[in-house]
């Protein structure tokens, strides 16, 4: 199926695209344009997401060589397509799947810290929140309680975390971001 620059032209006044996100997207191969327009009917993409796509697309292009339709046609992308999830929920697992591509290392970087987190079993109640894109070095310690005792009990086990010296593992994945 080819795309027709009509069919681009129709979706950029739909969705009012700049003409600098257009000529970028007018730039690709036919295959390429077309399984970008695909995705971005089904999501109904706008200026600023669809900006991010592209962005995003070029540079896992550059870097590893793939087209942008055979980026676009991978599992982790595809799949959520296919689910019966509203636009919101499908943008994010797949602009999540698109990001975890272009960026593989803070990809890693997050999974990492995610199972560091679950395996210092801090409890319900003690969240831990690290700075965007890893950019920065403090990390937000968070506790919900409803009275006192609950209160000494998850600092006991931030305390405990200190002590046995499995929290600094969290620190020392950042340093290493």
């Amino acid at each position: 199926m080819s795309v027709s620059s009509g069919s681009l032209a129709s979706y950029a006044q739909q969705k009012r695209l700049s003409a600098q996100t257009l000529a970028r997207w007018q730039a690709w191969g036919e295959a390429d344009q077309h399984a970008l327009l695909r995705l971005a009917q089904e999501l109904q993409l706008g200026e600023n997401h669809l900006r991010d796509f592209v962005d995003w697309l070029e540079e896992i292009v550059l870097r590893d060589g793939e087209s942008i339709a055979a980026v676009l046609d991978q599992r982790e992308i595809q799949r959520p397509l296919a689910t019966k999830q509203s636009r919101n929920d499908k943008l994010k697992v797949v602009k999540d799947a698109v990001r975890k591509l272009r960026y593989p290392y803070i990809a890693r970087l997050e999974e990492e810290l995610h199972e560091s987190v679950k395996a210092l079993n801090l409890g319900r109640r003690v969240h831990i929140t690290f700075p965007p894109a890893f950019e920065g070095d403090e990390v937000t310690f968070g506790i919900k309680v409803r009275n006192v005792k609950d209160l000494a009990d998850s600092l006991s086990r931030l305390q405990q975390r200190i002590d046995d010296q499995s929290l600094q593992h969290l620190f020392d994945l950042l340093d290493e971001a």
